[in-house]
Parts: structure tokens; sequence; C-alpha cells
């Protein structure tokens, strides 16, 4: 009996000690988690999550818009619906 309980009191301290480890180490945000985090497009960058990932509305703009549409003032959006278009430029920004 009595080396039943020995038994079972070293394989539970075993057992806690990674546990107890693994809740000191710090939390790495992988990869995944960083693209979750990113705006996935133009849409957003009025968003609260759009501005704080770059900075600004203009920033997130600037860097979601390089090489897409920027000439028409309205796209059709993901859902089938006629959307007006974020990265359309002013007339200022054309000269």
């Amino acid at each position: 009996m009595l080396r039943t309980l020995l038994a079972a009191v070293a394989v539970l301290s075993l057992l806690s000690a990674p546990a107890q480890a693994a809740k000191r180490e710090p939390h790495h945000v992988t990869r995944l988690a960083l693209d979750t985090m990113r705006p996935g497009s133009a849409f957003d960058c009025d968003t609260e999550r759009g501005t704080s990932w770059y900075g600004s509305t203009a920033r997130c703009l600037a860097e979601l818009c390089r090489g897409q549409n920027v000439v028409n003032a309205s796209i059709v959006g993901g859902d089938g619906r006629l959307r007006p278009n974020p990265c359309a430029r002013s007339r200022d920004d054309r000269r």
C-alpha cells in the first residue's frame, strides 16, 4: 500500500512540473495570430483595427491599395453589392 501511494505521488509530481513550467513561460504571438489581426482589405482602414495596425487611415490605404483599382469610384464588394471604392483617388491625387 505504501509503495502504491509513493508511486502515485511521484507520478503526480512529474505531471504537475511541466504544467507549472508552461504557465511561467512568456506568451509568444505566432505568425498566424499576427495575420488574423492585420486588416484584410482597404474597407477595414476606417475601423479601429486598421488605424491601430498602420497608425493612420492614410497609411493603411496607401499600403492596402498598392496595385489595386484606384480609378473607379465604385466597385462590387464580396457580397455582390456596389460599394464606394476606398482606394479611389480624388481629383487632386491624380496630378
